[in-house]
Parts: C-alpha cells; sequence; structure tokens
C-alpha cells in the first residue's frame, strides 16, 4: 500500500526539490504481526534528519496515523519518506523473511564522511554508495575511516567479535545510529555478552563479523569472498534479540 500526503492514487510533483537534488530523508521500520518495532525512535531519528537539512517535518500525530493505515497485513516492511518540497510518502509490503540472517558479501572501500551531510542523517543522496557496491560486486561496502576502523555499511551497522567481545564503532556522528543497533547493544547485555563501543580495527583480525538492520536483523559478512564470519557470540546476541522483539510487540 503506499500514501502520498495520505492519498492513494497520486504522485510528487516533477519539480520538488527532493526529486530534483535529491534532498529527501527517510526511515524503514518493519512490523512484527502488525505492530511497528520502536516507531518513537525511528520518528525520533526521521525529525532529526528532516530538521538537519531543512526538510519540512509534518506532525508526528499524522505520520502515525499514516503508518496504521499503511499496515494491512502482519509482518510488513514500511517506508515513511519527506521530501524537501513538503511532501510525504508512507508504503508498505510484505517482509521477506530470507534476508533475516543471511550473509552478507562486504568489501572494505576507505571513505571521508561529507562535513556537510554528516552519517548521522538518513537521506536519499546515495547514488556514490551504491556504485561502489555495484563496481566491486558486493551487497555493501564497509566504510573505513583515516585511522583505519570501521564506521558502517552503506545499508547497515556494523558488528565485530573480537577477543569474546561484540564490537561497534561509536555513533559519534559520522554515522547512523541504527535503532536496530541500539537494541542489538540491549539485547547484548541482556545476554551477558561484553560490549566496546568504539574503534573496529578494519583490518582485523576478526572471530564474527555482522552488519544489522530493519530488514536483516543480524547478518553475517562474507568478507572479501570469504566465508560467513559467524559464531557463538552472534548467536547469543540474535537470540536475545529475538526475545526482546517479541516482547515489545506482543
Amino acid at each position: 500500500m503506499l500514501l502520498v500526503d495520505g492519498q492513494e492514487g497520486i504522485g510528487i510533483p516533477g519539480n520538488d526539490p527532493g526529486l530534483v537534488r535529491g534532498l529527501n530523508v527517510f526511515e524503514s521500520m518493519r512490523t512484527y504481526g502488525r505492530a511497528p518495532f520502536r516507531l518513537e525512535q525511528h520518528l525520533d531519528r526521521l525529525e532529526a534528519s528532516a530538521t538537519a537539512i531543512e526538510v519540512p517535518f509534518p506532525s508526528r500525530d499524522v505520520l502515525r496515523a499514516e503508518v496504521s493505515r499503511v499496515v494491512d497485513a502482519d509482518d510488513r516492511w514500511v517506508r515513511v519518506l519527506l521530501t524537501a518540497g513538503g511532501h510525504r510518502v508512507v508504503e508498505s509490503g510484505p517482509v521477506d523473511a530470507s534476508k533475516v540472517g543471511r550473509a552478507v558479501r562486504v568489501a572494505r572501500v576507505d571513505w571521508e564522511p561529507s562535513p556537510w551531510l554528516p552519517g548521522s542523517i538518513k537521506h536519499t543522496s546515495r547514488a556514490g554508495w551504491q556504485r561502489a557496491a555495484v563496481e566491486m560486486g558486493v551487497d555493501e561496502v564497509l566504510f573505513v575511516d583515516r585511522s583505519g576502523g570501521l564506521l558502517e555499511a552503506n545499508q547497515s551497522n556494523v558488528f565485530a567479535v573480537i577477543g569474546g567481545a561484540l564490537r561497534t564503532p561509536a555513533a559519534d556522528g559520522r554515522i547512523l545510529s541504527g535503532v536496530t543497533r541500539s537494541a542489538m547493544l540491549e539485547a547484548a547485555a541482556e545476554a551477558g555478552v561484553p560490549v566496546e563501543v568504539g574503534f573496529v580495527p578494519a583490518a582485523g583480525p576478526f572471530d564474527e563479523l555482522y552488519v544489522s538492520s530493519t530488514y536483516k536483523q543480524l547478518a553475517p559478512c562474507r568478507l572479501d569472498g570469504g566465508p560467513p564470519l559467524t559464531g557463538p557470540i552472534g548467536a547469543r546476541v540474535f537470540a536475545a534479540f529475538r526475545v526482546l522483539v517479541a516482547r515489545e510487540t506482543a
């Protein structure tokens, strides 16, 4: 189901600067049954992104109502997109369950975050990221900063297991502070897994390596064509995450 400005069957004007210049922000979420997982956290991040690049933000009541309208069956993905021209698109579709936990092919690329478009903003100007993945023949690329540390992937946050601890880069403004990332950190704490937030060496060595996102949840990485870097720590965190989700969406 798709709504544009709360209506079905209409489109966005072709002169909207969101279409012409890529000035849009969005959030992707999913439901378990018909309950959206952490809707308010997604709306918090959407509002922060919109404010940062001066995209009009409608009332939360409008967005909540439209999210509810498009959830017309169990287990749906939901995307909310706001354009610089003041339009909003809310759409949904069936969750592809095969993506959950499926191994993701990744490769590392050097990356310099833009000072004008911080990584904390979830925007639609992603052509460079997508082309990098296509050129390298992978599903996603892992961004590496000047210090040799991992930042994030082009569609996901990153988790590594090194020396028995779960590590993830800090949400210091250069990466997107993922809603699923936050939930995974809570799940790790509940599972008694040691967690370190900070520098993650891009060169490894990794005992396990994962990306996390709304649709993948926690997926092992196949780095540079190697086997999936999965193991017992990730399995414990993933199991605890599923318990957390079930509790919150019951």
